[in-house]
């Protein structure tokens, strides 16, 4: 019996193995840029923006909604028992948003762009002085009270005698709004959004650049019940809405203004009355449509019939809502929280909390779901995550979820997020950030552009790859969320050819990254053991990027060819060739080995824009100079010392304004629209050279050296130098 539990103890210390498993990496598949925007927080100091190379810091949160700038006083709403708190300041009394400022100075100064939540709500904190809306001497029967000295203020709840805090009733009525709020207007923030221009620039000189309208207006009487008693319905937040999202964009037409900026699941389908009531009374009144869908219709519609943007991104703010958010790392909530950040991305994924009994079957889809939303309603809108957290901030199990959730947001194309709060320096998750933004202290990076990974079950082993721009490198991050147990591992890469080994780097709950040793490759694929609750970086080194081709020409041949030809690359094993129709939509059309092919099928008078790029493995160089050719052809060909004809200044004009077409600039009007029976004149050349010069600098394209710059006007001309000199620019 002894040698029997002997044995027991000795199995029971060796740690368990899971089943191995394959990771397969294809460096050519789902290949999209990964928006370093997603890697934005709130409130970070400038250490932590440097160390963690965050590139977007909010200002943001409950008491923004109530932000005085003219006083750097924000309210605390019930956050802290509506109490008006001045910020401290650098320097000087508060006045003219200094604290504001003091946030963007550093933010700036450290690398990172701030990102301003301008308030909609019009009762702010008058002055800056201590008060709150419900101080214990005229309130005395309230839940809890707390000091602030000079003054002692309650919750803002009856109490019930039950010794139970936060279950009372909202007192919803102050004494008086203004023994602590003044009303402003939209102009009053419109001052503030000028004050920042004027002392930090513009967006388009590299200023102030990112303002959000504000922030969960659906929980305004939840939050601010003080002077928001009543639900915000569907009217006023959209007024709102416009009303200062075409404020800001007077201010600044290339600001970038974040919309929508809910709280959660039902704030995205309902407005604040319909939550507050229980009902769908306002959403009923406005066509049932959910507030999402009926705000993105509204701001199409707002630009359709007036040219001016409401907002760029549309937001959201996420939680999940089976207590992640928070500091229990027990075993089942630890596997919870492993399982539900599938919310982020899974079609399937039915929601584990409540939400999984209410709107659209309870999948949340999230980002899948945002796309939707702005593919359906409003085209053209990026989508932002402004608010979210997995809790468990110092705990493996937090850092797991934390680089989960960033690996996430950059295969599935998020174009922004600010996770709420930056995490405590030191912290799991902060060093979770760091395996991402700066794993090894010099800054080097996850890379930039996505491409595919494949793992059998995400729950246990998720894995993320993207190729790194700056030198080649393709990195892996592999988040191993099981709670116990080492995990064998293959690693199995396509459409790339790495170098002999890869550098390793793994962070675990031991809290430290750690450069291990390297892991050496067979042929294309390498083995390596994960340990439990880990996350590891794979930096591999590729073949080095080629140079860009040079010597890039196209050449219509006819009505419906196009030859291209390029000059070889030194190290490239193929070129990829892009073509547009309006500079702004690249598609691939082919790729070859050989240095010259033709584009074939192509439509008549039509410009067709194309780019060449180098490529060795999975490394891609730069594109060439873009090239330009007009499919328009003549059996007429100039001869040097003919005389010019109206069918070449027709060819002419058809094939300029093609290119314009393709510039995205409107067709030039020429003189003498019928040229039969007209003597060429000089204005007819001048003409095309103006409307033709437009077009190509629209486009990026070198301007035509015209030999002869100046041409007399109102004289005839027979030059076929001028005809030669316009046909070269259009091809």
């Amino acid at each position: 019996m002894r040698a029997f539990l002997l044995s027991f103890a000795v199995m029971l210390a060796v740690p368990q193995a899971d089943a191995a498993i394959n990771i397969s990496v294809d460096a050519n598949g789902n290949r999209h840029a990964i928006d370093p925007r997603i890697y934005g927080v709130a409130w970070a100091n400038a250490a932590a923006i440097t160390d963690l190379s965050i590139p977007l810091n909010r200002w943001g949160g409950n008491a923004m909604s109530r932000y005085n700038w003219a006083f750097s006083t924000a309210n605390r709403c019930k956050d802290y028992y509506f109490f008006n708190i001045p910020d401290s300041v650098s320097s000087g009394d508060g006045s003219n948003g200094k604290s504001a400022d003091d946030f963007i100075s550093f933010t700036r100064a450290a690398g990172a762009q701030p990102v301003m939540t301008i308030p909609m709500m019009s009762l702010l904190p008058k002055d800056r002085a201590k008060r709150c809306s419900f101080p214990q001497s005229a309130f005395m029967d309230q839940e809890e009270f707390s000091t602030f000295e000079p003054i002692t203020c309650g919750n803002g709840r009856h109490d019930d005698g039950n010794g139970i805090t936060g279950d009372g009733d909202r007192i919803l009525t102050i004494a008086d709004p203004n023994n602590i709020a003044t009303s402003y207007t939209s102009a009053h923030q419109g001052n503030w959004v000028q004050h920042m221009i004027d002392t930090w620039g513009n967006a388009g000189a590299g200023g102030m650049t990112y303002y959000s309208l504000d922030n969960e207006p659906g929980l305004w009487s939840f939050d601010h019940w003080d002077v928001h008693p009543d639900g915000a319905t569907y009217d006023e937040v959209w007024g709102k809405m416009q009303e200062y999202g075409a404020l800001i964009r007077s201010k600044d037409a290339n600001a970038i203004i974040t919309g929508g900026e809910e709280w959660g699941w039902s704030g995205y389908f309902m407005s604040g009355k319909d939550m507050e009531n229980g009902d769908n009374a306002d959403r009923d009144a406005h066509g049932g449509k959910e507030w999402y869908d009926y705000m993105l219709d509204q701001a199409k519609a707002y630009q359709d019939a007036h040219g001016v943007r409401i907002f760029d991104i549309l937001t959201v703010h996420y939680y999940p809502q089976s207590g992640e958010f928070s500091d229990d790392v027990s075993a089942s909530m630890q596997q919870l929280r492993n399982r539900s950040t599938r919310s982020l991305w899974d079609t399937n994924y039915v929601d584990e909390s409540w939400i999984g009994a209410t709107f659209h079957e309870g999948k949340v889809q999230l980002i899948p779901r945002l796309e939707s939303w702005v593919t359906d309603h409003y085209p053209g809108t990026k989508i932002g995550i402004t608010e979210y957290s997995w809790g468990a901030e110092h705990h493996i199990n937090g850092a797991t979820a934390q680089a989960d959730v960033l690996g996430i947001f950059g295969r599935e194309g998020l174009d922004m997020a600010t996770r709420w709060e930056v995490p405590p320096a030191g912290s799991h998750v902060y060093n979770a950030y760091k395996m991402y933004r700066n794993y090894d202290g010099a800054h080097s990076k996850f890379g930039d552009v996505s491409v595919a990974a494949t793992v059998p079950n995400p729950d246990n082993v998720a894995a993320f790859a993207a190729i790194r721009s700056s030198d080649g490198a393709l990195t892996l991050m592999i988040v191993a969320k099981v709670l116990s147990g080492s995990t064998a591992t293959t690693v199995s890469l396509a459409n790339f050819t790495p170098g002999a080994s890869a550098q390793r780097w793994q962070f675990d709950a031991s809290n430290s990254i750690a450069h291990l040793a390297d892991v050496t490759f067979s042929g294309s694929s390498l083995s390596l053991t994960l340990p439990a609750q880990s996350i590891t970086l794979l930096v591999i080194p590729g073949v080095a990027a080629p140079p860009a081709p040079t010597g890039f020409v196209a050449t219509a041949t006819s009505t419906t060819q196009v030859n291209l030809s390029w000059n070889a690359s030194p190290g490239a094993s193929s070129y990829d060739i892009y073509r547009s129709v309006n500079h702004s939509a690249y598609a691939l059309l082919k790729s070859t080995s050989a240095t010259s092919t033709s584009d074939t099928a192509l439509t008549a008078d039509t410009t067709y824009l194309y780019q060449v790029r180098a490529v060795a493995g999975a490394a891609a160089s730069a594109f060439a100079t873009d090239a330009a050719t007009t499919t328009i052809f003549t059996d007429d060909p100039l001869v040097s010392g003919s005389s010019v004809k109206a069918v070449h200044i027709t060819q002419l004009r058809t094939a300029v304004n093609a290119m314009r077409a393709a510039a995205g600039l409107a067709p030039q009007s020429f003189a003498d629209p019928s040229l039969a029976g007209v003597a060429i004149k000089a204005t007819h050349l001048t003409q095309l050279r103006t409307a033709l010069d437009a077009a190509r600098t629209a486009i990026g394209l070198p301007a035509v050296p015209y030999s002869d710059s100046t041409i007399t006007v109102g004289s005839t001309v027979a030059k076929t130098a001028h005809i030669a000199e316009l046909r070269s620019g259009v091809k």
